[in-house]
């Protein structure tokens, strides 16, 4: 009887006794020494130690820490401008953990959708920040700024998934529906106090209704927030279980997301809404809409494309409106540094408005009213997303960081198996909603880099793509092949005789 023969446990690390106490009276004075003389640099290490905590322990309920800290970053960011960094610095913190506890644990790493696209897209953007000679702090920002969203889903692709984390997932997100629901109807009720407390002004009156803002400081980051909920929860009632409760909460967040009056939440919510019922809703329900479209276009077909063609006129119709001069001198840019760009941290994006890039000055926005340097004049330096990626990377990077966005899409178009689970597929589903919710804001918003769609918009391709790693993983390997196989199998064959192995015929 033969056994199998035992490895010998591998050697472990042990600090020597005597080191003990030298050992411990050294961090002691190194972390008193860093209360009294630094205590931000302490109160950082700190922090920095338990997020790395959090994300090796238990890295789920660090990526939704993240989510949270960048629906909650803009209130951060003006209660303290440390703060304001926050859900940046999990996301740095939590892509690196994640990675080398994937590496560690099982020594191989999830390829996100289109990381290659994206790693082109950086490279583009670190060689024109070198070409410009842009200040090294400035052009990390700055790609950091373009990249967490990508950073994000690549976390999400290191863990593994299945039906019991997609239901947190699920409870998680019904949560904050309710939470914003209920934000947005004190915010309906007292619209005064409320505008007051959030963002500290007066609330945008639009006849007896205020424009809805929630816990966030402008409104189009609500209606972003609510139309990407109101499509994930009707999924959710499409494809796993409907109630009426579901249903009653897809409603008053869609409502709630029209009482921002922004033309992106309503032109989102009428995509996706209309998207999901043709596709995956009941039979009865489809034909019912249908009656009711001619009906429906007659009574607010009128006024909704007054109010769409109003907005687009005011954000790009006119030559000096503040969307149309950026978008120009991206296009100014990428032609006069082509294939790159000024670099990263230059043109369109926050680290470009926070140090008032030289470009601005070169361009003549300095006295332009949304663009200039005066206080209370830069509102709109990075109230887009195209221009700002054209700008700063030229036509290489844009067409990277484009591929990668539709190879992100693609991921979420495809079964990850025959035997997809419902909750699989409500998460492909939301995903793609949030996506192309995403990229319809993008053409006046900063959506892949500001809070808080940045932090929804890749995870459902990093979980998915981690869904099919892991699919892969358990498909059993074929057999090798020998010479002697081959040969045998190409030679010909005999009827195997009852009782008896087949013999090879003989020539």
């Amino acid at each position: 009887m033969s056994t199998a023969a035992v490895a010998p446990p591998l050697p472990r690390t042990r600090l020597h006794p005597a080191l003990a106490v030298p050992a411990t009276a050294l961090a002691v004075v190194v972390v008193t020494a860093g209360a009294v003389l630094a205590p931000l640099a302490a109160g950082a290490a700190v922090g920095l130690g338990a997020l790395v905590v959090l994300f090796w322990r238990a890295p789920r309920t660090g990526i939704l820490a993240t989510v949270v800290g960048a629906v909650l970053a803009p209130q951060l960011q003006v209660l303290g401008g440390g703060l304001g960094g926050l859900d940046e610095a999990m996301v740095v913190v939590g892509a690196a953990v994640v990675t080398v506890r994937r590496l560690v644990r099982e020594g191989s790493l999830v390829r996100f959708p289109g990381t290659w696209w994206f790693a082109g897209f950086a490279a583009a953007g670190v060689v024109s920040s070198y070409l410009h000679d842009v200040p090294g702090p400035v052009w990390l920002q700055g790609m950091l700024l373009l990249l967490k969203a990508v950073l994000l889903g690549h976390t999400a692709a290191q863990l593994h998934w299945s039906d019991r984390e997609l239901a947190v997932l699920v409870r998680a997100g019904a949560v904050g529906a309710v939470v914003l629901v209920a934000l947005g109807l004190v915010n309906l009720a007292v619209p005064g106090p409320w505008t007051a407390l959030v963002a500290g002004g007066s609330p945008e009156m639009h006849g007896p209704f205020p424009a809805l803002l929630g816990p966030f400081r402008q409104p189009a980051a609500y209606g972003r927030l609510a139309v990407i909920l109101a499509a994930s929860v009707l999924a959710y009632q499409l494809v796993v279980r409907a109630s009426l409760r579901g249903y009653a909460l897809a409603a008053a967040l869609s409502g709630l997301s029209l009482l921002t009056f922004r033309v992106k939440s309503f032109v989102g919510l009428v995509v996706v809404t209309s998207a999901l019922l043709l596709r995956i809703g009941p039979r009865p329900l489809v034909r019912l809409g249908l009656l009711a479209l001619p009906a429906l276009l007659l009574l607010a077909g009128p006024v909704a494309y007054a109010f769409v063609v109003a907005d687009l006129s005011l954000y790009y119709g006119e030559g000096q409106s503040a969307r149309s001069l950026l978008t120009a001198g991206g296009l100014v840019l990428a032609e006069r540094d082509f294939p790159l760009g000024a670099g990263f941290g230059r043109y369109g994006s926050a680290t470009a408005a926070e140090y008032y890039s030289p470009e601005y000055l070169a361009l003549g926005f300095e006295y332009v009213w949304g663009l200039g340097r005066v206080e209370g004049w830069g509102a709109y330096l990075n109230d887009t997303q195209w221009p700002a990626l054209l700008g700063e990377t030229g036509w290489l990077g844009t067409v990277c960081y484009a591929a990668g966005v539709l190879l992100a899409l693609r991921v979420l178009l495809v079964r990850v198996g025959p035997d997809e689970s419902a909750l699989t597929r409500w998460l492909r589903i939301s995903g793609v909603c949030c996506l192309v919710l995403v990229l319809l804001d993008s053409v006046g918003a900063s959506a892949f880099t500001s809070p808080p769609s940045y932090a929804l918009v890749f995870l459902a391709p990093g979980v998915v793509a981690s869904m099919r790693a892991a699919r892969a993983a358990r498909r059993p390997a074929p057999a090798p092949v020998s010479r002697w196989t081959r040969d045998d199998a190409d030679a010909p064959r005999t009827a195997v005789a009852p009782g008896g192995a087949g013999r090879r015929g003989r020539p």
